[in-house]
């Protein structure tokens, strides 16, 4: 207010008095801004006590025209008032939602620190115990492939031969979905897509795990007229290999695996099934970061399988779906765009 004061002590020669009020009413917004309601009211009425005691001069003013001065004053104070108040909420309004982001900032912080520490606690546990267990076999196979001592048919050194191949493959998976995982959670995935006939994957990525899953069986249904696929082919691997190592780990050996494949009219329907024991949670809940199923032993992974296979799913456009099979068993359903094919390039010299 002493600033006002001055201001419009400097100005009074060049603006006249009812102009003056401006200031003052400006004076008690900036108290309002900064203090609050109680100072604010203060403030405006010193404004206009300051405007009618320092401005108006008493002497040289009549009775008619003290009115004229009077209504002023009345103004500047109501002005002030009305305005400092709405400051005041302004101010109390910003105030909250400041402390409010502050709040969410605060707990979005602990949440992401939450989950960066259950994270590195999953993939410590991944790895002492998915990555020890392989390294053990690696180990004791290669050595006995290794050792002078025995003398080992042919046959053995076969099987040996093949678990060391099984157990690094094993090692592989759990690695490239640590891996995945990181390369998703880091930013939008950029897909390296292009045109794929569905049968040319499944074919890269089955016949390994025939022998993986054995004895269990698996069985490919898919039809003459299935279009074809613009999609990542290194990613779309990674989820059936997600898929059958789920089989793998939950379910008897006896258990039978069909796949089968249909399209309709803007989108291709993958249906990955066997008649195991099927599952007890809920569906959704399968899909969610470093949720294990019910079912799950101590040591079957760090429960990142089937996130990252929805996480690619809709990288793609596509989804994945769990449900329940009749009489028994799992189905996971995955569905994939179709893309409009490109057309052939015209013949030189042709036009297009």
């Amino acid at each position: 207010m002493a600033l006002a004061m001055t201001l419009a002590w400097l100005l009074q020669p060049y603006v006249s008095l009812p102009n003056l009020v401006l200031l003052f009413v400006l004076a008690a917004v900036c108290v309002a801004f900064l203090a609050g309601q109680g100072p604010a009211l203060l403030a405006s009425v010193l404004a206009g006590v300051a405007y009618a005691v320092v401005y108006v001069p008493w002497h040289y003013v009549d009775l008619a025209e003290s009115g004229q001065y009077l209504i002023t004053m009345a103004i500047t104070v109501g002005l002030s008032v009305l305005i400092s108040q709405l400051a005041t909420r302004w101010r109390d309004k910003a105030m909250e939602s400041a402390a409010r982001a502050q709040e969410l900032d605060r707990l979005y912080r602990y949440t992401r620190e939450l989950e960066t520490e259950k994270l590195r606690n999953s993939v410590l546990s991944a790895l002492s115990h998915d990555l020890r267990t392989p390294l053990a076999s690696l180990v004791g196979a290669s050595s006995s492939l290794l050792s002078d001592e025995l003398s080992l048919q042919p046959q053995a050194r076969q099987e040996l031969a093949e678990l060391i191949y099984d157990e690094s493959r094993r090692m592989q998976l759990l690695v490239e979905n640590l891996l995945e995982l990181a390369r998703l959670e880091s930013g939008p995935v950029q897909l390296q897509q292009d045109w794929q006939a569905l049968e040319e994957i499944l074919g890269a990525v089955i016949p390994p795990w025939r022998r993986t899953l054995a004895p269990r069986g698996i069985r490919v249904s898919l039809p003459e007229e299935l279009p074809l696929l613009r999609f990542d082919p290194r990613l779309i691997e990674r989820v059936f290999a997600n898929l059958l190592e789920n089989i793998g780990k939950y379910t008897p050996e006896e258990t039978q695996v069909q796949i089968q494949a249909y399209a309709d009219s803007d989108s291709v329907i993958i249906q990955v099934m066997d008649d195991g024991p099927g599952f007890t949670d809920d569906a959704d809940r399968l899909f969610e970061k470093f949720y294990r199923g019910d079912m799950a032993t101590p040591g079957q992974g760090a429960g990142l399988g089937l996130a990252i296979c929805r996480a690619i799913m809709e990288a793609h456009g596509g989804s994945i779906q769990a449900a329940h099979r009749q009489p028994r068993g799992t189905v996971f359903t995955l569905t994939l765009p179709r893309a409009t094919e490109p057309l052939p390039e015209p013949p030189e010299g042709e036009a297009s």
